[in-house]
């Protein structure tokens, strides 16, 4: 069997970013002051469900005028909540959407690959999943094909966003405000004679994808390779991984796209559901 082996180096991202360092090799920083009160703030909200600036100030050994300046940053952010009628403080609905996300992260490894299974048995073709961190778009697992020529990336694998087919999937369905800020420092590199380098042209493209509902890499990434990816959503809505299935483009013709495109979406949307059950 020949396999079709396509990994990227895991620093193929944004050039000049500086190399991420592991939780390990952080642990020893000092924190910054400001974010570590602020966090004790929350943690002691959260713990107790509800305080008064008195006892918050009491129990994390912040002064009350402190704790308050505090409050009322998080408070704009939306990770605090005011009750004026009882003088307390309560966790927002921000500080609710990123646990949230935390716990559907967490989950999306156990119920993505069923999906892909069938998703992969269905159209004959691998299916993969990525994610956006902190700023790279990762490949977190893969159901290979048993088509002799084949797509095969490595758990962990960093790419281009703009040359991938679950890239472009997770930036067509980004809020505006996340989409901007992904874009203006991004590089639009070239990997092959396909690839979107005008930022106006990805503009137009992505807007498009928004609007049909998938995405596609048109030998973009690598020659004579296709790849049709979908959105991942959350339970508040927001984008959180693309799913797609990709191969070689004898197997990906025009007159097949809009079949092999509407069992992506399918298995994006069961893998939404399951998320949000």
């Amino acid at each position: 069997m020949v396999s079709l082996i396509m990994n990227e180096h895991k620093t193929a991202n944004r050039r000049g970013r500086p190399r991420r360092k592991s939780n390990e090799e952080n642990i020893g920083a000092p924190p910054v002051g400001a974010l570590d009160r602020g966090i004790r703030v929350l943690i002691y909200i959260a713990d107790t469900r509800s305080a008064t600036l008195a006892e918050i100030s009491k129990v994390t050994h912040i002064p009350p005028a402190t704790a308050h300046r505090l409050l009322t940053t998080l408070q704009r952010r939306g990770m605090v909540i005011h009750d004026v009628e009882q003088g307390k403080w309560r966790i927002g609905p921000q500080a609710y959407r990123i646990g949230s996300t935390f716990e559907e992260g967490s989950n999306l490894l156990e119920v993505a690959p069923p999906v892909m299974r069938v998703l992969s048995e269905e159209t004959g073709e691998t299916a993969n999943l990525a994610i956006e961190e902190g700023g790279q778009l990762l490949y977190l697992t893969q159901v290979e094909s048993d088509n002799p020529i084949r797509a095969s990336f490595k758990n962990g694998t960093a790419a281009f966003f703009h040359t991938s087919g679950v890239g472009k999937a997770i930036m067509a369905f980004m809020d505006k405000a996340e989409l901007e800020s992904l874009l203006t420092p991004l590089t639009l590199v070239s990997q092959t004679p396909n690839s979107i380098t005008d930022i106006k042209e990805l503009r137009e493209e992505l807007r498009k994808s928004r609007h049909r509902g998938w995405t596609l890499d048109d030998e973009e990434r690598f020659p004579g390779m296709r790849c049709i990816a979908a959105p991942v959503f959350d339970s508040l809505g927001k984008v959180v991984a693309g799913v797609s299935i990709s191969g070689p483009i004898t197997r990906f013709p025009n007159s097949k796209l809009e079949t092999l495109a509407a069992s992506v979406v399918k298995a994006a949307t069961d893998i939404s559901e399951r998320l949000q059950s």
